[in-house]
């Protein structure tokens, strides 16, 4: 193997393809990326068996060959250099790059192993524009579990239905879904896209622009964008039937300035207990929302919000972070807060988009 390329496409490349390598894996080959000069181009491969990605850099090839290079080390020895182009040659079972005022030799390990990243054929897919996936993904993927007890709560939901795809994620105490329009028409079944992976598909999405399409089967989805081809592995498993909780009607309701309401979850973080708890009690008669936390060993703090009322008066506890959390995924200026009373969950959105809710179960204590 012999190549030559531009510095800056394949330390991209690798930036890219290390973040799917294994950091402590049980076998040694998936702590590399998999490197292969053919005519014309270099294509690196990484994969933690989760999910992977094969990734296409022009290049000058003098000799084909393909090796596997530990991503870690690899990638170290890019972040420091600078220059334009970098060259590349298979000694034995080293492998040496350079630059004009560094080079390196790395030791390989055996590529036999590598596994081959599966292709999902072109039969079952559907088109979104490449940041309505982003988005959606961005705005629910917080919510999703980080317990192994319910698998099929650690990934976000991906399923669509008239002409929209909708995204959801939960972890049982919290629960947000996020429509965005699709390119495509027809309906796609319910996809459980494990959360690591949907973070990762959605770092490879960023900074493209146009339609996307996603193939996928029962096992995996993927796709293509520029010279990276992305796939993942799904979830088997239901996900839970979350629309018969979600409330049709509310008691009360309240319309807040989302930065006055941003800023009061901030402050009382300060005076937040162990459970991070915070009271919210909506006043119709003071057209306010008023907010509370209190913490023996520090003190307690109280703010009060200027709000929009409608319905009746309504006291609950929450998770303040769980609160403040719901904020990363609204835009608009106002944020609308609904509740049914005492032990009933509260929903929040954006007061001028009725495309995310989000809601979050309160804490009996």
């Amino acid at each position: 193997m012999k190549f030559e390329c531009s510095t800056e496409q394949f330390f991209n490349a690798v930036g890219t393809a290390v973040r799917f390598v294994e950091r402590r894996p049980n076998l040694p080959v998936l702590a590399s990326i998999l490197i292969s000069a053919e005519s014309g181009r270099v294509v690196l491969r990484a994969t933690n068996l989760e999910c992977g990605v094969e990734i296409t850099v022009p290049a000058k090839v003098t000799t084909e060959g393909t090796t596997a290079v530990p991503g870690l080390v690899l990638y170290g020895f890019l972040s420091n250099t600078r220059s334009k182009t970098i060259s590349a040659v298979l000694v034995k079972e080293i492998f040496k790059i350079e630059t004009e005022r560094a080079s390196a030799s790395i030791k390989t390990v055996s590529h036999e192993d590598f596994p081959n990243l599966p292709r999902v054929p072109a039969t079952h897919s559907f088109t979104i524009k490449t940041t309505e996936l982003v988005k959606a993904i961005r705005s629910v993927v917080y919510c999703a579990s980080t317990s192994a007890i319910k698998p099929e709560q650690q990934s976000v939901l991906l399923t669509a239905e008239a002409g929209k795809l909708l995204a959801a994620a939960t972890d049982s105490f919290r629960l947000a879904e996020k429509s965005v329009p699709l390119r495509s028409g027809g309906s796609v079944p319910q996809l459980l896209l494990p959360a690591r992976n949907a973070g990762e598909l959605m770092r490879v999405l960023e900074g493209h622009n146009g339609d996307l399409e996603l193939y996928y089967n029962e096992n995996q989805i993927s796709t293509h964008v520029g010279d990276v081809y992305y796939t993942s592995r799904l979830l088997d498993g239901a996900f839970p039937n979350y629309r018969q909780i979600v409330p049709k009607s509310f008691s009360a309701e309240a319309v807040v300035l989302r930065e006055d309401f941003a800023q009061s979850l901030k402050a009382l973080s300060i005076f937040a207990d162990k459970f991070a708890q915070v009271s919210v009690e909506i006043v119709p008669g003071k057209k306010a929302v008023l907010f509370t936390s209190r913490n023996p060993e520090v003190g307690e703090s109280a703010s009060t919000v200027r709000a929009t009322i409608q319905g009746e008066g309504v006291a609950l506890n929450f998770n303040g972070r769980y609160l403040a959390d719901s904020l990363q995924s609204i835009q608009g200026e106002s944020v609308r807060i609904c509740s049914n009373g005492p032990g009933k969950a509260i929903l929040i959105k954006d007061a001028a988009d009725e495309s995310f809710f989000y809601l979050a179960m309160p804490m009996n204590r």
